[in-house]
């Protein structure tokens, strides 16, 4: 039996022993939560090295909060696994990623509190050295759009990352330079958005005039204590001997360099259990902690109120939490993710109780997951709801739902589109009267509970909640969302616009542009044959040769060029961490450029092919095709932002 099927099994285990082990009076623990340290203690050590084990992560380390007070923070498994180094609780730093959000909202709600910024304002108003574009006239973006992820901004990763320390800008220098285009107006939908929350940090800087790094650490970090915590990426050394290694899975565990971001306000706190506990015992006390007051209680209970949903049957965002319910209860929190570091931060305002975890290698999203199942049924049970059984009868109703979607926190504008492709959500209804989402090859079936509202029939171990379709004012599906995932949606795409239906244009224009290539055999085969050559005009031969020269180059371009420069894993890292692209994206993408010109020309000779009788009636009619080919490739290719003005 596989080893990971073995460690599943003895997670399931460990649940169902819990309440026996770990306490005499099955009852207590779930009356007063997690109090007891040796209960979660003993609840931990039943549960993290199975998780470790089941998700092959070297280590953990986890703090659990319960009415502002800790409980324990403990260390699981390895930081460093080749020299068997532990992960020590109070000593080893995690890195916490989007986490780092949280402490970025924390200080623009501080000066929110103050009187030096308006949540409502234009951040125009507040930016200093640049600003944001007016694209949607009379509906600026503010900082409440900023804090709710509802600002507008496509998805761009450009430059976010860096391959070294030294390579490293400024975020306010990334901000001015590498600016997403607003392609939602704001306040409409959710779009989880990086760039939003660097660009609030920058608002920080300019109303303060004190270096965000230095803001953080007077006003959050030093007040709570939390001395071994930092957002620079350049740790002291003292701190960077304490950084747990990050690892990726192979056929083993191997260490792996971590994200290097230019968006710190957005990323690149590196962090204890226990200060990280600290910060979460702070709002989870209404905004201050022993004698540090961060936030007034009433602005602490603005941040942790609901402020947008995309629906209001699912969970919403608050300024800079988002919203989870699990068991009936209502959870704020955020995750965290590095290239190698999966981390969760969540607490429940009615229950006062809450957690932190960090993992240290790329399973850790599902154990993170995995555990706050684990931590909810134990502490906080609930009956599970009987789902009704599917209507066979209901298979022509749940059409409405069919169709492919895609998530709106995705590129847009630029080449990137194509480099970072989505795997798009194909939704189709069974003949059982359930749907079926196919999400990058894995196919899970939803039941109806009530109307636009679907669930798993066999709980939800992602965490992701129910399926929940959004109509627009076309009474036709406009996106849907899982209820436990507010912070994007995913959008129904058009017919044309589906990922299969533009492999079908060019896999059909490819097919009839390679008919091209047989110009130059019929004509081979003529003269072997001394078939004697239809007279042609010097402008019918002149557009054989821009036919012909179009065509070559759009096949190049799409089956030649771009799978060599795409698959060029260098190549696209370079072009995602430098701040010029790389010249071979730069020629490659001026192929389009010239293949646009010399369609034109082609489409133009085609009318004046029929205008003046080139050829025979069949020749014409497949000058028009090829023509049109040509079309429908270059409209493929500007589709994905394929050429040099996307750059």
């Amino acid at each position: 039996m596989n080893v990971r099927w073995i460690f599943f099994f003895l997670l399931i285990i460990c649940l169902a022993l819990i309440p026996q082990a770990v306490c005499a009076d099955e009852l207590s623990f779930r009356q007063t939560g997690p109090t007891d340290p040796d209960e979660v203690e003993a609840f931990l050590d039943l549960i993290m090295p199975a998780n470790l084990a089941l998700y092959n992560v070297p280590g953990a380390t986890v703090a659990v909060v319960k009415d502002g007070e800790l409980v324990i923070a403990k260390g699981y498994g390895y930081s460093d696994l080749e020299k068997r180094v532990p992960v020590d609780a109070d000593q080893t730093l995690f890195r916490i990623g989007s986490i780092t959000k949280l402490f970025t909202w924390t200080a623009v709600m501080q000066l929110q509190s103050e009187g030096r910024i308006d949540l409502d304002t234009d951040i125009n108003q507040y930016l200093k050295d640049f600003s944001v574009p007016d694209t949607y006239p009379g509906k600026p973006i503010t900082m409440r759009h900023l804090m709710t992820h509802t600002a507008g901004f496509e998805e761009c990763c450009v430059m976010m990352e860096v391959e070294n320390v030294d390579d490293l800008i400024t975020f306010r220098e990334y901000c001015a330079g590498y600016m997403p285009a607003r392609i939602n107006p704001p306040g409409t939908i959710t779009s989880y958005s990086n760039y939003g929350t660097t660009l609030a940090a920058v608002v920080v800087e300019d109303i303060t005039g004190i270096p965000f790094e230095e803001y953080l650490d007077e006003q959050i970090i030093i007040p709570l204590g939390m001395d071994s915590t930092s957002i620079r990426e350049d740790l002291p050394s003292e701190r960077a001997e304490r950084l747990s290694n990050g690892y990726i899975f192979g056929k083993q565990n191997q260490a792996a360099q971590d994200s290097i971001f230019t968006i710190s306000p957005a990323g690149s706190i590196s962090s204890t259990a226990p200060d990280m506990a600290a910060f979460l015992a702070m709002h989870m006390k209404g905004g201050s902690l022993n004698d540090a007051i961060i936030l007034p209680r009433d602005t602490a209970e603005l941040m942790h109120a609901e402020a947008f949903t995309n629906d209001p049957r699912g969970s919403g965002v608050c300024l800079g939490f988002y919203e989870m319910h699990v068991n009936n209860r209502r959870l704020i929190g955020h995750g965290g993710d590095t290239n190698t570091f999966h981390s969760l931060l969540i607490f429940m305002p009615t229950e006062q109780a809450g957690f932190f975890v960090s993992y240290n290698s790329v399973g850790g999203g599902a154990a993170r997951n995995e555990l706050l199942r684990a931590f909810m049924n134990h502490y906080y049970p609930a009956e599970e709801v009987a789902i009704p059984d599917p209507d066979p009868s209901n298979t022509a109703l749940l059409q409405q739902y069919a169709g492919t979607y895609e998530t709106n926190r995705r590129n847009f504008a630029h080449f990137e589109k194509y480099i970072v492709k989505r795997s798009p959500v194909v939704i189709s209804v069974s003949d059982d009267g359930t749907l079926l989402m196919d999400y990058g090859g894995t196919i899970r079936e939803y039941y109806m509970i009530e109307p636009d509202i679907f669930a798993l029939p066999d709980g939800d171990p992602q965490g992701t909640g129910n399926l929940i379709f959004h109509f627009g004012s076309s009474e036709r599906v406009e996106y849907f969302v899982f209820s436990n995932v507010p912070i994007f949606a995913f959008d129904r795409l058009a017919w044309y616009d589906t990922p299969a239906f533009l492999e079908n244009v060019v896999n059909i224009a490819g097919t009839i542009l390679a008919t091209v290539l047989l110009w130059p055999l019929l004509a081979l085969f003529r003269r072997s044959y001394a078939i004697p050559k239809q007279a042609m005009p010097r402008p019918a031969r002149i557009a054989r040769w821009i036919a012909g020269a179009s065509a070559v180059s759009l096949l190049g371009f799409v089956f030649l060029i771009v799978p060599k420069i795409i698959d060029d894993k260098v190549l696209v890292q370079t072009y995602m961490t430098s701040p010029v692209p790389p010249f071979e994206f730069t020629l490659a993408l001026t192929v389009p450029v010239i293949s646009l010109l010399l369609t034109l020309l082609t489409a133009g000779f085609a009318a004046i092919a029929w205008k003046e009788g080139y050829w025979s009636r069949l020749h014409r009619i497949h000058y028009t095709a090829v023509a049109a080919a040509a079309v429908a490739m270059l409209w493929w290719i500007v589709s994905w932002n394929l050429w040099v003005f996307s750059l």
